[in-house]
C-alpha cells in the first residue's frame, strides 16, 4: 500500500509539473505576440498622422470670392480648393472647371468667367438693315411732312375774308382756336389788307410775317 501511495504521489507531482511548464510556455509565446501587435498599431497611427499632416500649396485665382494661395491636404480636390477660396462668383463658368481633379503641390487653379455672347454676323447685318430701313422711313416721313407743310410753294393762298375754319387751319401756326378768332374778327369788319390780321387776338408781328406769303385779301 505504501508503494502504491508513493507512486500516485509521484505521478501527481509529475502531472502538476507538466501543467505548470505548459502554462509558462504559453505565456512566454503570447507576450511577444501582444507586443508585436501593439507595435504595428502604433506604427499605423504614426503613418496615418503623417499622411494627414502632409499638405500642398496651391494658387486659386479667377472668378472666386477670395483668390490667393492656400495650404490644403494633399488628398483634396479642385472643388475643395475653390471652396477654401470662398467659392465661385456669380459670373464664374463652372462648366469649364474639372472639380473632381486632385490637386498637386504648386498647382494653379483658375476659374474662368462666362464669355459674353458675341453677336453673330447675321444678327449684325439684320440690325444694320433694320437701322437702314428705319432711317429711310424717317427721311421719307420728314420729306412728306415738309411737303405738306405751310412752306410748300404749290399751296394756294388762303383768302382771309372768305376762308372756312378748316382752310384757315392750313396756315402755319393757325389752330382751331385762332381760326375761330379770325372768323369772329372779320365778322365785325372785313380785312382791308393783310396787316389787318393784327386785329385778331393772338396774331402779332412775328406771326403775321409767317402768314404774309400764304394769305390774300379777297
Amino acid at each position: 500500500m505504501q508503494a502504491k501511495s508513493k507512486k500516485l504521489i509521484f505521478i501527481t507531482i509529475l502531472l502538476t509539473g507538466c501543467i505548470i511548464t505548459g502554462l509558462i510556455s504559453n505565456n512566454d509565446k503570447e507576450k511577444p505576440l501582444a507586443g508585436s501587435s501593439l507595435l504595428q498599431s502604433a506604427q499605423g497611427a504614426v503613418a496615418s498622422k503623417a499622411a494627414q499632416a502632409k499638405t500642398v500649396r496651391v494658387q486659386v485665382s479667377g472668378a472666386v470670392l477670395e483668390p490667393g494661395i492656400y495650404d490644403l491636404p494633399a488628398s483634396c480636390r479642385v472643388e475643395e480648393a475653390i471652396a477654401a477660396a470662398g467659392g465661385m462668383t456669380e459670373n464664374a463658368d463652372s462648366e469649364r472647371v474639372n472639380l473632381v481633379r486632385k490637386v498637386r503641390d504648386g498647382m494653379q487653379i483658375r476659374v474662368p468667367v462666362k464669355k459674353v455672347a458675341r453677336t453673330s454676323r447675321t444678327q449684325r447685318k439684320s440690325a444694320q438693315a433694320k437701322s437702314g430701313l428705319s432711317e429711310s422711313a424717317s427721311k421719307k416721313y420728314g420729306s412728306a411732312k415738309a411737303g405738306s407743310g405751310r412752306n410748300n410753294s404749290m399751296m394756294q393762298n388762303v383768302r382771309i375774308n372768305s376762308a372756312s375754319a378748316g382752310e384757315l387751319q392750313q396756315l402755319p401756326g393757325v389752330g382751331p382756336a385762332l381760326a375761330q378768332r379770325i372768323i369772329e374778327t372779320r365778322s365785325r369788319g372785313r380785312f382791308a389788307s393783310v396787316e389787318d390780321l393784327l386785329r385778331v387776338p393772338g396774331i402779332g408781328k412775328a406771326k403775321l410775317a409767317k402768314l404774309r406769303n400764304y394769305v390774300e385779301v379777297d
